[in-house]
């Protein structure tokens, strides 16, 4: 055989393979639940750094689009504070399980936040579990819960748990502008 097309032999049927997952997977997770969130939106942000004290308020704006495919939705959030806030994140479902992630990172925090979860679409809501690292390197447990009240409001909470108690550390309610 001609050592040229040898390698074609090895190639072609994971192409083929390839192909055909890619559009099992498409089909899969076509027009998802967090599509219509594309948009630009006003956010209010309400931050507890001490639990019992009062929320610092802060105002903002965030973009959020669909990327790769239609399939993700990305988030660049803007919030205009003494110390300027920037992040990003993204929402998503993987194909081969059928959950949902998020990922975080943003100017306050050096590491990613990776949590996995689910839709209820009785309720509106993605609720997702993971864990960041604290400032001594441990795992911290974070929850976040994303409720869209209609197609131009959502809320989003984000919990931490440290000493065994979760509490609220922030809350973003967006307000569609366009």
């Amino acid at each position: 055989m001609n050592k040229p097309f040898a390698s074609l032999r090895r190639w072609v049927p994971a192409l083929a393979m390839s192909l055909a997952v890619g559009s099992a997977t498409a089909a899969s997770q076509a027009a998802p639940p967090y599509a219509r969130l594309a948009g630009h939106w006003t956010v209010q942000q309400s931050m507890w750094t001490t639990p019992g004290a009062p929320a610092v308020v802060d105002h903002g704006t965030a973009t959020y689009a669909l990327v790769l495919g239609d399939r993700d939705l990305r988030q660049q959030l803007r919030i205009a504070s003494s110390k300027p806030f920037e992040g990003l994140g993204y929402i998503g479902r993987d194909g081969a399980t059928g959950r949902y992630f998020s990922s975080w990172m943003d100017t306050n925090f050096s590491g990613m936040i990776l949590a996995r979860g689910s839709y209820d679409a009785a309720s509106r809501s993605y609720t997702f579990t993971g864990e960041m690292a604290g400032n001594d390197g441990s795992p911290v447990p974070v929850r976040e819960v994303m409720r869209i009240a209609d197609d131009d409001h959502f809320v989003y909470e984000y919990y931490e748990t440290r000493n065994g108690k979760e509490a609220l550390a922030v809350s973003l309610q967006y307000t569609r502008l366009d």
